[in-house]
């Protein structure tokens, strides 16, 4: 395999998570007696969550409450509402298949864990680094070195994929190739080595 060693995002990416993620974050503003469309919700998120949350005035002062907020409502809605990326499963299926290695490095916590688990997906994965690990957020590249370090993986031999920009742009800064997961191009004008609309089409990449 030109690439063994795979390491991934997670929501967006392996986890078609955004159609969760903007119920969960409309649920939060109809807490709050705030009104918006799903559409709009749904691109702020694309960006980040931090940056849908900025979108808004709360009547709260402390910000991080809706933070919080949004991931309760997350947590609990995830397990039944939240679904494999289409292909994704037969991308990490191959490169276990062919003697790659699968990781995963996401700004999400323990329910990335617990979604591996509905799913049973925990045997495709060598190594998972989450936010329950204190790394520096991408596109730091100290998340990518970290996995790189603790499973003695080249550089040449590695490449990330992701759905958003700071996804691959980690991986640049670490010295790593990237392929940019873009089927809704929100991301077009991004540099990066390798594009794909479709995860199956990331097996000829790396095969």
């Amino acid at each position: 395999m030109r690439y063994p060693n795979v390491i991934y995002d997670f929501d967006g990416t392996l986890s078609d998570s955004y159609p969760c993620f903007a119920n969960c974050f409309l649920d939060v503003l109809q807490k709050y007696g705030i009104e918006d469309t799903y559409e709009n919700v749904y691109d702020y998120l694309k960006v980040s969550v931090g940056h849908c949350i900025k979108q808004y005035k709360y009547p709260v002062e402390d910000i991080k409450i809706i933070s919080k907020d949004f991931h309760e409502f997350h947590n609990l809605r995830a397990p039944a509402e939240q679904f494999p990326m289409e292909g994704a499963r037969e991308l990490l299926e191959f490169v276990k298949a062919n003697g790659g290695h699968n990781y995963i490095f996401s700004h999400s916590g323990a329910i990335v864990g617990t979604m591996l688990k509905v799913w049973g997906w925990q045997d495709l994965f060598d190594g998972i680094l989450d936010a329950t690990t204190p790394v520096e957020r991408k596109p730091s590249p100290h998340g990518c070195y970290y996995l790189m370090g603790k499973y003695e993986m080249k550089k040449a031999d590695t490449i990330i994929v992701g759905d958003r920009d700071l996804d691959t742009d980690s991986g640049r800064n670490a010295g790593i190739a990237g392929c940019l997961f873009d089927p809704e191009h929100y991301y077009d004008k991004t540099e990066v080595d390798y594009r794909v609309d479709r995860l199956f089409d990331v097996i000829d990449i790396i095969k």
